[in-house]
């Protein structure tokens, strides 16, 4: 894990108090609907998600923070 990608992170976590957060959690932390936050899903883009049980969405910390970084580095 990169610098960048640590202290991302850590904001996250100290925010979240949680390594994973749900659908809605992560429609509120990027300001993406949850259709589109399904869509691009759907699609293999996005952050990296987790289907835990029967089909619900959990956004493991790490990998929103490894979004993140690559998404600001490429733009």
């Amino acid at each position: 894990m990169s610098s960048e990608e640590t202290i991302t992170f850590n904001v996250l976590y100290a925010k979240h108090k949680k390594i994973a957060i749900s659908k809605k959690e992560m429609s509120r932390e990027t300001g993406l609907s949850i259709s589109t936050l399904d869509r691009l899903r759907r699609a293999g883009q996005g952050c990296g998600y987790l289907q835990v049980g029967q089909g619900d969405i959990s956004y493991p910390l790490l990998e929103l923070a490894k979004y993140y970084t690559q998404t600001i580095q490429t733009l």
